[in-house]
Parts: C-alpha cells; structure tokens; sequence
C-alpha cells in the first residue's frame, strides 16, 4: 500500500507537469545544470561507522553528484549518483592454550573494503509561482537502484602447532546487495545570479519489496551551464 502511494505520487509529480502552462514569465537561464552534494541517509551513512572485520570505525562521507535539464522553466530531470566506501586495515595477536597444555599463538592481518552506489532518476517540479525570486521549492518523485559490494583479503599465522599460515578472500554472503525504491519530497533551493544554487532536498525512500521507509538528506551547490 505504501509502495503503491509512492509510486502514484512520483507520477503525479512527473508526468502530467509536461503539459502544464506556465503561470509566469520565466527567467532567461542556461538548461542544463550539475551539481555536488553532502548526502546522508539510511542507505549512505555520513559520519562514523564500524568495519565489518574490525572492531575499529572509520569516518564515512557519501558524495551525491547530478546533471539534469530543464524541460520547461517549471519542470526538470536529473540523473543522480550517490557514492560511499571505507578501506579498513587490520592486524590483531591472540594467545591460548590447546588440550595439550601448549601455548598457541594466533596472528591476523587483513583489509576489508566495502563500495556503496545508488543511481536515480528524478523528475523535479518547481512549487513557488514567482520564478524571478531567489528562493525556490520544488517537488521531487523518482526511482532509485542500490548496490553494495564487500571484500576482505588477509593472512592468518599460528605458532608453536603444524598448522602454519593460511590465507584469505572473503566475501559476504549478504553481497553484493541490490534494492530498487522510490523515491519523493521536497526540495529548497537559493539562487545566486544565473547560474548557481544552493540546493537541500529531504526525500522518503521507500522499499519496492518490502514495507518498511527511510529518508535522505542531500545539501550541495548547483551549477547551470550551456546556452540560455
């Protein structure tokens, strides 16, 4: 059900703006634009954030990129691309004792590192009626694919029993992981002169097999390029 409301509101917000007139003059601007972005949500944590092999954190800072036009002074489409990832190195000595009562030394090394994608396809409607003022919020619908990979390579020593080194490649049984959602909310934007914007967008993400939502977060700059 929630799914299903999602999925009529990003049509809603789409395509049937396409044909809308314009209430206003537009501004003379360049069509095309891109832009780089902060983002954080329950797909791309931005902040700390523990190592799947180590008991140690790294600091994680996802990254959303975009290039989108302007179909009409009102409605925009964009392609979005959000990346996150963390190389973690390891090494850790265990000591214990066997049946026999000899004293095993354990020794690990290792690096894991996990690489986090998320594609989108947004239609964006611009909301506010005065296209001339620098303050602008628009309604955001669209689809979204996830995809998530993980891998761990290191050695393992242990002395004093016949044993010896061994070595491995480790990879997740739960990846690499897949998801595809919907995606809808607003978005705030602040111009600056012509060509640049300062661009937040607070958006529902909602699961196409499976009921449970969550929501992102993006704050970035935005820049119009090309021809007016």
């Amino acid at each position: 059900m929630i799914t299903s409301r999602l999925l009529l509101g990003g049509l809603l917000v789409s395509l049937p703006l396409m044909s809308l007139a314009q209430d206003n003059p537009s501004v003379a601007a360049p069509k095309f634009y891109g832009g780089l972005a902060l983002y954080s949500g329950s797909y791309h944590s931005l902040g700390r954030s523990k190592a799947l092999s180590s008991s140690t954190s790294t600091y994680q800072i996802p990254v959303q990129a975009t290039l989108g036009y302007w179909v009409r002074p009102r409605l925009a489409v964009q392609l979005g691309l959000v990346y996150s990832g963390r190389k973690n190195s390891y090494a850790s000595t265990d000591t214990y004792t066997d049946a026999n009562s000899n004293t095993i030394l354990f020794t690990s090394n290792g690096r894991s590192t996990l690489r986090h994608y998320t594609a989108s396809l947004q239609a964006r409607y611009t909301l506010t009626r005065k296209s001339n003022h620098r303050f602008q919020v628009d309604a955001v619908g669209g689809v979204a694919y996830d995809h998530q990979y993980y891998r761990g390579v290191g050695s393992e020593e242990y002395t004093n029993v016949s044993k010896g080194t061994s070595t491995f490649d480790y990879h997740d049984d739960t990846f690499p992981y897949h998801e595809a959602f919907v995606l809808i909310g607003p978005s705030f934007r602040y111009r600056f002169g012509q060509r640049l914007d300062v661009v937040y967008d607070l958006l529902l993400n909602q699961p196409l097999n499976r009921q449970s939502n969550s929501g992102s977060m993006a704050l970035g700059l935005r820049y119009r390029f090309g021809p007016s």
